[in-house]
């Protein structure tokens, strides 16, 4: 899947994937950098760091790999969050229709919880 675009990539983005492989090869490294973030075409930027064609479009089909799965995990913390959201905003809203907080009895008395005063 080709997730990552020529160009349009934000350097701090680009520097956490390059973290999320095994890619150590600096020539690599700022030959994708060239073209992913300061938009270089892709034979100027693997040309311009002495990268093979071939090794350059590997890395790149690995940072994309990594990208996608980057993007997945995001969508998945975002539903998380989302249902969390929802959960919370029902059980406020059965508390409303219920009254509000129902008082806790201690020592035989109706008290209110902490911190509703």
């Amino acid at each position: 899947m080709k997730t990552l675009i020529q160009g349009c990539e934000n350097a701090q983005q680009f520097e956490i994937l390059l973290k999320l492989t095994s890619i150590s090869s600096q020539a690599k490294k700022d030959a994708l950098r060239a073209y992913l973030v300061d938009g270089l075409p892709a034979k100027r930027a693997y040309a311009r760091y002495g990268v093979t064609q071939q090794h350059f479009s590997e890395a790149l089909a690995t940072l994309n790999q990594k990208a996608d799965l980057a993007m997945q995990y995001a969508a998945l913390q975002k539903t998380k969050a989302e249902n969390n959201f929802d959960e919370l905003r029902e059980k406020i809203i059965k508390a409303k229709q219920n009254g509000g907080y129902q008082p806790i009895l201690m020592n035989h008395q109706y008290q209110t919880p902490p911190g509703d005063d």
